[in-house]
This record gives structure tokens, sequence and C-alpha cells, in this order.
């Protein structure tokens, strides 16, 4: 659920997530071997699960959950999380929040 009016809490609404990972690439880029780079089906999936149990009133709140899980990940020193939730208002298409976070404020690591 995301909404503060309760007549946007009754039923789930669509929510787009774009998020960008700061990582070090160095050893991926160079041996092109999958098991050298972070695990983004992992990442996606916990991202998706931290956007799926909360019940939040503010897209804030879910883009700040969706970066700490994102931040639990070994590996990932920053993540940059768009929440954009279409059609919130009636003038505009979409309405969203981008925030970015780094390793070190409270994030919990993933082990």
């Amino acid at each position: 659920m995301l909404g503060v009016y309760p007549e946007e809490r009754r039923r789930a609404r669509p929510v787009r997530l774009d998020i960008a990972l700061a990582c070090d690439t160095r050893r991926a880029g160079a041996s092109d071997r999958l098991e050298d780079t972070l695990n983004y089906e992992e990442i996606e999936a916990a991202a998706r699960a931290a956007a799926r149990r909360g019940k939040f009133r503010l897209v804030e709140a879910l883009a700040e959950a969706v970066a700490q899980a994102c931040l639990a990940h070994d590996g990932v020193r920053a993540v940059r999380v768009v929440a954009d939730k279409p059609g919130a208002l009636a003038h505009t298409q979409s309405v969203a929040v981008d925030i970015v976070r780094r390793q070190g404020r409270g994030a919990a690591k993933k082990r």
C-alpha cells in the first residue's frame, strides 16, 4: 500500500522503481564472469520485498526502504532510487522522488 488518503489505500497502486548501484566493477569488467559481480537478481528481489512488505504513506518512505534493502548487500557502496507513482495527481503524469544513500549511514550489511 502506498498513499496518504484513505481512497489511495483501498487498493494497491502501481509504482515504478529505478535503482542504480554504486560498486567496484573492475574485477567483473576485467574477467567478464558473473561470479565477479553483484547478484542483481538477489538485490532486485530484496528491493521488491521491501516495497511489498511496507504499508507506506509517503513515496519518500518507500524509496528509503528500498535503498536500505539494496545497501544491505556486500559490494554495494551507494544506491540511487527513483520511486515513481504514476497517476498520483490529476494534472501530472506521475510523482517521483529521487534519493541517493551511501554505505555507512545506518545500512545493515547482508552477509
